[in-house]
């Protein structure tokens, strides 16, 4: 089968091949009745533009760059499948990248995005510098930030502070008194710390001792793997342990499982964001409800206005979401 290309619609039509593409991506210098001929045939022949060949010859980028920290995190499934939704209607293509959590890697797939011309950036951020986004704003290309917010950029973000109060006041409420906190440790990872910070709120409100830290300097399986370990040696170890995300409280899980200890009859477990398989897991996991699929369409849209706005600061949006908790079967009863 021969593809049709703009060349072709433009010797039917008796036009250029610029108008051709000028006509497809709702320029306003074409003629209404020239766009109806030309959106026609396209019909016709089922032509498909060339996104990337537009890209290229035009001022006006179709490229959208995403930069996620892992693509190995399910998390970032439903927020990925969001964007591109929105970027497909808008006949948009979308970049996907990820730092793998490395600065040296964040600041090298924004650059390549720099590199390609895209017209804006949706990024989560390490948040150690922000100078490489500082620049790529200067140059005229809309950047916003998912999951992470910061002076100066548009965000879509959720309230982390009250994640941890949801909690901590849930464990409270089935009798928990001595409860740990599993987290990475990541200095720059402000979500875990403002999660910490509720759940700790939560336990002074109750007249509690602040919750006992178990820092595992990954946020993966791996590192609740880790943090089950140490808590196995423990003499009294705590009874409710809160992941600062679903991945580490798989693992956490798994490992003591795997030693026969009993979620949630020995230690009642609650992990963050509700990934697509955590209600399927070996024990269902009660999980904070990130809205993932709201983030990503919130954080594309505010992207297309910026660049429909470009240099405008008075666009600047900063959205911030609530949380849910979703209890299932890893968080128990009550013990009172």
């Amino acid at each position: 089968m021969v593809s049709i290309t703009s060349k072709d619609l433009a010797e039917r039509l008796g036009v250029t091949p610029s108008t051709i593409s000028r006509a497809l991506s709702g320029n306003p210098r074409v003629a209404e009745k020239t766009r109806q001929k030309i959106i026609s045939l396209a019909q016709e022949l089922n032509y498909t533009p060339n996104l990337w060949a537009q890209n290229l010859v035009s001022a006006s980028s179709r490229l959208i760059g995403c930069l996620v920290l892992e693509l190995s995190n399910p998390f970032y499934i439903p927020v990925v499948r969001a964007i591109e939704a929105v970027c497909h209607q808008q006949n948009y293509l979308v970049f996907l990248g990820e730092s793998q959590r490395r600065m040296e890697l964040e600041e090298l797939v924004i650059d390549r995005f720099r590199r390609i011309r895209a017209a804006g950036v949706i990024v989560t951020p390490l948040l150690i510098t922000l100078e490489h986004l500082k620049a790529l704003e200067a140059e005229g290309t809309a950047v916003v930030l998912l999951g992470r917010s910061a002076e100066g950029f548009s965000s879509v973000n959720v309230n982390n502070i009250n994640s941890g109060l949801l909690v901590g006041e849930h464990f409270i409420q089935l009798g928990h008194k001595h409860i740990g906190y599993i987290h990475s440790g990541e200095p720059h990872n402000l979500p875990e710390q403002e999660r910490l910070k509720g759940l700790n709120t939560a336990l002074q409100n109750a007249q509690l001792e602040p919750s006992q830290s178990y820092i595992v300097g990954k946020n993966d399986l791996e590192g609740g793997e880790c943090a089950a370990h140490q808590w196995m040696v423990e003499q009294k170890p705590p009874c409710a342990i809160f992941c600062s995300n679903d991945m580490l409280a798989m693992g956490f899980i798994s490992i003591l499982l795997k030693n026969g200890v009993h979620v949630p009859e020995e230690v009642a477990v609650v992990g963050h964001d509700d990934v697509p398989f955590a209600a399927l897991f070996k024990v269902s996991l009660t999980t904070v409800a990130y809205p993932k699929d709201e983030v990503g369409k919130k954080a594309i849209e505010i992207l297309l206005d910026r660049i429909e706005h470009v240099g405008n600061k008075q666009l600047m949006e900063n959205i911030v979401l609530d949380t849910e908790l979703v209890i299932r079967d890893s968080c128990g009863w009550s013990i009172r």
